[in-house]
Order: structure tokens, then sequence, then C-alpha cells
């Protein structure tokens, strides 16, 4: 096993995920939340996130297929909205796992836009500013981070450590 320096407790990240969904319904009071994820990275930040919104919260996920051969920078190669559902004058919410160059981010808030939402908003688990490429604004962040490999709460390395209950710095 790597050896790996945790970062983030999961005491810390649900206490951050419970603001999160607090500050996400009162950015929508009386309205439906969708939360889209982007697997596979973001499915367990999504069931964590879902519990702690109060209301009308619904979910989906999208599947970016990426050029593997480059894990820091790379781009996507191909975009799967894996149910269909209609967007017209929803409040959406973009979660990714980490956020880094902002190139799929910035794409894919470009197509959900659109469809016509009511609003849109990016919200990660981990904001990787210092390899960002694009102006994006990342409108909702559980935890800002800087250089490395982070795994755990879904978070892999070469396919392992996404089943540790906290995040920690490879």
């Amino acid at each position: 096993m790597k050896k790996i320096a945790q970062k983030f407790s999961a005491a810390t990240i649900a206490k951050r995920i419970a603001e999160l969904g607090a500050e996400i319904r009162n950015d929508a009071p009386d309205g439906e939340v969708f939360l889209i994820g982007i697997l596979k990275g973001s499915a367990v930040f999504l069931s964590d996130l879902i519990r702690a919104i109060d209301g009308n919260v619904g979910y989906a996920f999208i599947d970016v297929i990426r050029d593997v051969s480059d894990t820091q920078t790379a781009e996507a190669m191909e975009i799967d909205f894996l149910s269909h559902f209609d967007m017209a004058g929803r409040n959406l919410y973009l979660l990714k796992d980490v956020v880094s160059t902002g190139v799929i981010e910035s794409y894919l808030l470009t197509q959900l836009n659109q469809r016509n939402p009511s609003a849109i908003k990016l919200v990660a688990l981990l904001d990787h500013t210092d390899l960002r490429k694009m102006d994006l604004k990342v409108d909702y962040t559980a935890f800002e981070v800087g250089s490395g490999t982070f795994v755990g709460y879904g978070l892999e390395a070469e396919g392992r450590y996404g089943n540790l209950p906290y995040i920690g710095k490879v």
C-alpha cells in the first residue's frame, strides 16, 4: 500500500457536506434542486450531498470518457448522459469530484446551459486551482487543495483507495 497522508477526515467531510447542502438549499429555497454527478468520482459525493439537502431534490449522472494517457490535464473525449431528463426551468448543480484544468467543466456548463435551465452551478468536492487552464467559476467548493493526487471518499488512484472514508494525499 502506498503511503497516504490524511488531508480531510470523515468527520470533516461530513460536516462540510452538510454545510454545502444547506448552502444549496438556501440558493434555491422554494425550487427543485437537480444534481448532475460526473462519473465516476462524484458518486459518493452525490450520495451524501443529496441527503444533506432538504426538500425536492432529483439527480442524474453524466459519464465523461477521457484520454487516460494524461491523467493531469486530460480533456473530454466523449460525454454520455446516462438518463434523459428535461433540464428546462430547473436549478441544476453540476457535481465534480476534482476540478483541475476546468476544460471539461467549462464544456459541460456550456452544453447544459443550451438546455435552458433556470440556473446552473458548479459544485466541486476538491478544487485544484493551481492546474486551471480556463477562467472558471466554481460556485460551491467543499475543499481547496494544492497539487498532488488525492484518494478516498470515492476518489481513486489507479483504481484503488476509493473506499477510504477520508480524503488523503498519495
